[in-house]
């Protein structure tokens, strides 16, 4: 079939050069629901679907009815994923004419205000990851409708040289500060966990395979679901079946699939006691990870150093480059992205290759895969002629040939519908990604309850510290203080709607609006998820003001390797990396941007009568970027191990290489521009971190080790 489509009058690649190929799954489901919705109010029959869409009449002839019935209910199914509503007979009738009403396919809109627009660009921009970045900007589309686009997230970081002012889709009236906020909390795994836990009704018995600290394999777990928590990692607390009192999980230390337990065990009246006990204090979520940052024991610590680096380092496994590509999407997935890339073509003048790659976060092969699914949906009419969606300009058949001609050129796509009136109802967004929304809510979330706690509410210890990020992991002395209101901006009386009091009332009212179209299980979560502030304090508050209020500090900072040094910084965000706060600004000293670890700041002293620079103005525009050292000469490479339980500590670190072992450990080659600093950091880990080579640092991590464990007090010869 491929290669009798029409493309514009260009020769498609012969069948045997084609080396990509559409995913026929998704482009049956696409052709179902399109040719349901050609239907119209009439509908079609099992025998007419069957006889007019695409991939089920081209089969048709070799399959059996069981298996075609099969195959039509896991599409429907699909599809209803999607959130496309199949009208289902209550029996199963031959005659029954299936229909899909187009006034309920997709959101109903939502009627921002050009606050709520400003709330909801600001949101797209508090995540760094840049999958949750592409999350949050399709959830943004799909919230503002393609008439009025919030400021999409993916073109934020437009050249520093053109002015915010100058962004279309940017309002004109915006407080300031709006950059000074930002988070990256665990890995795309990870936060695709906690969406699956915030999907499944409250104390649903789950299992799933976990690896505690010091542990080397993981071990199955079985625990009713109480609740789920962010304190510089996300934490699932539940009440362990198997132990028979409440447990605080990290989602990164998860290996595989949490699953639902069905039938549910039976639980004995102590497991009902505690349960209820947990439940009616689920207010205090929070004191479930009180106890994670108590302070390890020195000793132990240290003796775990040693066994780590016991002897010569063992030969690591074959590296693979990092940035390998993910797991695949299940196949629900993929029907859902490419009916949303549909859509989004169907809405606009013109959408460019690159920005369909950013916005899906795919690779070029996967992009054309998804463009050939598309342009291979299609239907037959009473008369058997086949319509087929015209993609322009065509995408070849080859990935050679589309990545360097089609991508090179990136001219803009369009979509055609053979049926104008189906073409508008696919072009309306159709529905919340349960990850686009459980991001745009922690960041609604996070936003608000900084707002309420403000700066007063910091100094006086009045917060929301409970319900947000913590320093479970940080080493002794380096607690993290958190934040407040710094993404609104402190503002003058005469700053009217535009304060931080407006700010606030449109963020909640954004958030009320997002509930009425929340996909099925997330509407528990809508208020109680939030990466939040860590434990505020007139420090931090301090250097928020200086952030928000566009001026400078004077800084007395310890670096890695232990060098204390003073500098000016022309501050721009504050950067919340897991459990760290890192202030982010252009410095002075070293002429370039710089990233100042809170719990290395030594002395801070607010100059508020210098007010930064342009340049500084113009990093504070675009998204932060999690921090990263520059590479000088003095950069020096290295081996590392880390244990299955501090596996995911590893992407701190920007491997370069990796491998992940069956257990969970985690190989990385990387580079370092501090011995001091590396040394330390395996000293912190207490053994969850091995350097592997260079074999020199390993001897004086071990000689470190040994010298400090001799010093601890009450050592026994």
């Amino acid at each position: 079939m491929t290669e009798t489509i029409d493309d514009g009058g260009t020769d498609q690649l012969a069948e045997e050069e084609q080396d990509v190929f559409a995913d026929y799954g998704v482009a049956r489901a696409f052709s179902l629901a399109a040719s349901i919705l050609d239907a119209g109010t009439g509908g079609l029959t099992k025998a007419e679907i069957r006889e007019r869409v695409e991939h089920y009449r081209s089969q048709s002839q070799e399959q059996s009815q069981d298996a075609w019935e099969r195959l039509f209910s896991r599409d429907k199914d699909h599809l209803r994923s999607c959130g496309i509503a199949i009208e289902e007979p209550a029996a199963d009738r031959e005659d029954y004419r299936y229909r899909i009403d187009p006034a309920d396919y997709g959101l109903p809109p939502l009627s921002l205000s050009e606050t709520e627009t400003l709330v909801l660009s600001r949101a797209t921009q508090l995540w760094a990851g840049s999958r949750t970045r592409s999350w949050l900007d399709q959830a943004s589309w799909a919230l503002a409708g393609p008439a009025e686009p919030a400021a999409s997230s993916l073109r934020a970081s437009q050249p520093a040289s053109q002015p915010a002012s100058q962004s279309a889709a940017q309002p004109a009236a915006q407080p300031a500060g709006l950059g000074a906020l930002s988070f990256n909390l665990g890995s795309d795994e990870e936060f695709e966990r906690l969406t699956e836990l915030a999907a499944l009704p409250a104390r649903q018995p789950i299992s799933f395979d976990y690896t505690g600290r010091g542990a080397q394999q993981p071990a199955a777990r079985r625990v009713v679901l109480l609740d789920f928590a962010a304190r510089g990692h996300w934490y699932l607390i539940g009440h362990d079946l198997d132990r028979g009192a409440r447990r605080t999980f990290r989602l990164d230390r998860v290996h595989g699939a949490i699953t639902a337990l069905h039938p549910a065990p039976a639980l004995t009246e102590a497991d009902r006691a505690a349960i209820e006990a947990a439940v009616s204090n689920a207010a205090d979520a929070g004191s479930a990870l009180d106890g994670l940052a108590a302070e390890e024991d020195p000793r132990r610590l240290l003796h775990g150093v040693l066994e780590a680096h016991q002897g010569p380092a063992p030969k690591p496994p074959r590296l693979a480059p990092a940035g390998s590509p993910r797991r695949a999407d299940p196949a629900h997935r993929k029907v859902e992205r490419v009916l949303a890339m549909a859509g989004y073509l169907l809405s606009a003048d013109g959408v460019r290759p690159s920005e369909l790659l950013a916005r899906h976060q795919i690779t070029p092969k996967q992009l054309l895969k998804d463009l050939l699914s598309i342009q291979q949906s299609g239907s037959f009419g009473p008369g058997q002629y086949g319509e087929f969606i015209d993609i322009h300009p065509a995408p070849p058949l080859n990935l050679e040939s589309f990545t360097q001609d089609y991508l090179v050129t990136d001219a803009p796509i369009t979509l055609a519908m053979p049926s104008e009136r189906t073409g508008d109802v696919l072009a309306r967004p159709l529905t919340l990604t349960k990850p686009g929304a459980l991001s745009l809510l922690i960041a609604l979330n996070t936003m608000i309850s900084a707002a309420e706690s403000g700066p007063d509410a910091a100094e006086s210890g009045h917060g929301t510290a409970e319900s947000g990020l913590g320093t479970a992991e940080s080493a002794p002395g380096n607690a993290e203080p958190g934040l407040g209101s710094a993404e609104f901006g402190h503002e003058s009386a005469e700053s009217g709607p535009e304060s931080a009091e407006g700010w606030l009332s449109a963020a909640e009212s954004l958030r009320s609006k997002i509930t009425t179209v929340l996909p099925e299980g997330l509407q528990e979560a809508a208020t109680k998820v939030a990466a939040g502030a860590q434990t505020h304090s007139p420090a931090m508050a301090e250097l928020r003001e200086a952030v928000t209020g566009g001026y400078c500090v004077q800084l007395r900072y310890e670096d890695a390797s232990g060098t204390i040094t003073e500098r000016v910084v022309e501050p721009t965000h504050i950067y919340l990396d897991g459990p760290r706060t890192y202030l982010q600004g252009w410095c002075r000293v070293a002429q370039g941007p710089r990233n100042f670890l809170s719990s290395r700041i030594r002395e801070q002293r607010p100059l508020p009568e210098e007010p930064i620079s342009e340049t500084a103005r113009r990093l504070a525009q675009a998204p932060a970027e999690p921090p990263r050292p520059p590479r000088d000469s003095g950069a020096f490479d290295v081996v590392l191990r880390f244990s299955p339980a501090a596996a995911a500590l590893a992407d701190r670190y920007a491997p370069r290489r990796q491998r992940i072992q069956p257990d969970g450990a985690r190989f990385i080659s990387t580079w370092f521009q501090s011995r001091e600093a590396l040394i330390r950091l395996c000293l912190q880990l207490g053994g969850d971190l091995a350097v592997l080579t260079p074999a020199e640092i390993r001897e004086r991590v071990t000689a470190r080790a040994r010298e400090e464990l001799s010093a601890l007090p009450g050592r026994v010869a």
